[in-house]
């Protein structure tokens, strides 16, 4: 499968909770499931927006913590919502964040939105190297490590063979 040169992407920096790897424990889900639910806290996205990128095939870069080598993955979602998805089909440590075990992620008046993803694999470093910010066309591994931001429009400027 070829993406595009200039598809709109989205770029979520992740990090694992607590003994939990979040790859893994989302991949695990889909294995069984064909799919899974995965959840974004914090500052809305625009719907609009995120329409649009699934609209283009869906495709988000998860970029992994500093601490866990900065991998990439790239995975397609299919949906997204801002409903806690009906069929719980999600990993099993997000009743953990429900339940409000953990008061670093827990917040009653957070935002939260689903993405419905189906699939999920590693990126090549060759590939992500010609991943750049959609707006700036700034490569996104030159300015990752300098920005707080944990989500960015972004776009390939080249195609993607996975």
């Amino acid at each position: 499968m070829t993406i595009k040169e200039n598809t709109e992407m989205l770029l979520f920096r992740f990090s694992n909770y607590g003994k939990n790897s979040f790859i893994n424990e989302h991949k695990a889900v889909i294995d069984e499931h064909g799919y899974v639910w995965m959840l974004k806290i914090g500052k809305r996205s625009s719907l609009t927006k995120l329409h649009a990128i699934k609209d283009a095939g869906g495709w988000l870069v998860l970029r992994s913590p500093k601490a866990d080598g900065s991998v990439s993955y790239i995975a397609r979602f299919t949906d997204v919502s801002e409903e806690e998805p009906s069929d719980f089909c999600y990993p099993r440590y997000y009743n953990d964040i429900f339940d409000g075990d953990e008061d670093e992620y827990y917040n009653p008046n957070a935002v939260y939105q689903w993405f419905k993803i189906e699939s999920l694999a590693q990126m090549e470093e060759t590939d992500v190297e010609h991943l750049v910010i959609s707006k700036t066309g700034k490569i996104v591994n030159e300015i990752i490590g300098t920005t707080r931001t944990a989500v960015m429009f972004i776009k390939n400027n080249k195609p993607l063979v996975l």
